[in-house]
């Protein structure tokens, strides 16, 4: 014979029967997340955030190659930074996980820099603005 079980509404089973894990398994279900699935979410919004921040500086990139005002020299390093990217000979090659992207990353992070030293910051708020659209 199996016996009822007492329910608690905060707590679930308290005391034996059949039902005792099913009010187990329940209460785990329902509970938050664990500390390292946050983590896995705050890793994975970063990551996200980062891929965005990386497509908008190679959209600046991009833009500051077709804008008039931008000095011949700083055309020549950002579109070597384009070309770089899109270049099937790289240094290190992107089916490396993880290692080849970032060589992608730190070219493209440096090529920004030039662009700052060399462009007029109106120049620069121009292609951001280009860039976000």
């Amino acid at each position: 014979m199996i016996q009822q079980a007492e329910r608690d509404p905060q707590r679930g089973v308290i005391s034996g029967g059949a039902n005792m894990t099913e009010g187990v398994l329940r209460r785990k279900e329902i509970s938050a997340p664990s500390l390292p699935q946050r983590k896995q979410q705050n890793l994975a919004e970063a990551l996200k955030a980062s891929a965005r921040q990386f497509l908008t500086q190679f959209r600046v990139i991009r833009r500051a190659l077709k804008h008039p005002k931008v000095p011949w020299y700083a055309k020549m390093v950002a579109g070597c930074a384009v070309l770089y990217v899109f270049s099937p000979i790289q240094i290190i090659p992107n089916f490396i996980p993880l290692i080849g992207q970032m060589d992608d990353v730190l070219v493209v992070s440096l090529g920004i820099k030039f662009l700052r030293r060399c462009v007029p910051q109106c120049v620069l708020d121009d292609c951001e603005n280009d860039a976000r659209i």
